[in-house]
């Protein structure tokens, strides 16, 4: 009987490096993070995937972790905040998706657990934040501490946002010039596309603004330098939250301009109409009165009663053309 291949089994656990303090590190396997966890006083980051059962064996065999914290790093909606347990700090932060087919709306959360000496990140989906800083420690320039780790996190998460927020402003800023140029190729799908985006970004963004201030006061271990870093971080997703709102302001009056367009074409359009009506309306009642199926019918008899009908229709229509243009109707 053939042997049966053994079965992957996925496990929660992504990465883990032990920082050197000199701004790399070494990247730990599954069984060096374990040995090293409670003894070694070096930095040490774990970063996991809670999507995967095990993820509880890291929180709690590994990490010790209370119960009340692995519940808040493992709750299903989150939004960004800071809380304190102890000597640790939880907080969750959201980042852009840049996976492929990925929208900008569709944000990712971090959720973060620190101390002095340790740093467990959490995530669902890959984020592309977590994957510029390992490849910062893996060259050498990364963080020194876990202080210095979650600053650079903040930092990384925060460019990422500015560079969809420039995207964003170029776009708007063409939708702008198509407006002014009249080309006519501004439409409501691609208002919709920018504004979107605008709403999720300021529902997330202003919230993580918050945070980051919020733990740039704290914890007495967040080293002066770290706590500068991410206070910077703030103020700088603070200017991007600013521009969210003006754009947003901006695609308002877009849509409105828009929609003025649109109501003076259709009474533009409607208006045309109306004239036509006005024209035609006393030439239908008179080929509705003459054409009565009964006898007596002036030129019913004359071969030039046709002719003289027509030439009749033709005055009026260009008399009542011509009270509508002296009325400045038209």
């Amino acid at each position: 009987m053939p042997s049966q291949l053994p079965t992957a089994v996925e496990s929660a656990f992504v990465t883990a490096y032990r920082l050197d303090g000199r701004g790399g590190g070494v990247e730990l396997d599954n069984e060096a993070l374990h040995r090293a966890w409670d003894s070694d006083n070096a930095p040490l980051w774990l970063h996991l995937d809670f999507r995967h059962d095990d993820v509880t064996d890291y929180l709690g065999s590994l990490a010790g972790l209370e119960e009340a914290v692995i519940e808040a790093l493992l709750e299903a909606d989150t939004r960004p905040r800071v809380a304190r347990f102890g000597r640790g700090v939880v907080t969750t932060l959201r980042g852009i998706n840049f996976n492929p087919g990925a929208a900008p709306d569709d944000l990712i959360s971090l959720r973060v657990w620190m101390t002095p000496k340790r740093l467990i990140t959490l995530r669902r989906r890959t984020l592309h934040a977590v994957n510029v800083v390992r490849e910062r420690i893996d060259a050498g320039e990364g963080a020194l501490s876990v202080p210095d780790l979650v600053a650079w996190l903040a930092e990384t998460l925060v460019d990422q946002v500015g560079d969809v927020t420039h995207q964003l402003e170029e776009r708007m800023a063409e939708l702008e010039d198509a407006q002014l140029a009249a080309r006519g190729n501004l439409n409501a799908d691609e208002l919709t596309r920018i504004r979107r985006p605008l709403i999720t970004l300021r529902r997330f963004m202003g919230p993580q603004r918050d945070c980051l201030s919020q733990l740039a006061q704290g914890p007495l271990w967040l080293d002066d330098e770290s706590k500068v870093s991410i206070r910077e971080s703030a103020n700088q997703l603070s200017r991007y939250v600013e521009d969210f709102n003006a754009m947003q302001e901006r695609a308002l009056i877009l849509q409105e301009q828009l929609w003025s367009e649109h109501n003076e074409q259709l009474n533009q359009r409607m208006y045309m109409l109306a004239i036509v009506t006005t024209v035609f309306l006393p030439l239908s009642f008179l080929t509705g009165l003459l054409g009565v199926n009964v006898g007596g019918i002036p030129g019913a008899d004359s071969p030039l009663g046709f002719t003289v009908f027509v030439v009749i229709t033709v005055a009026i229509g260009i008399a009542v053309m011509a009270l509508l243009k002296r009325k400045h109707w038209w």
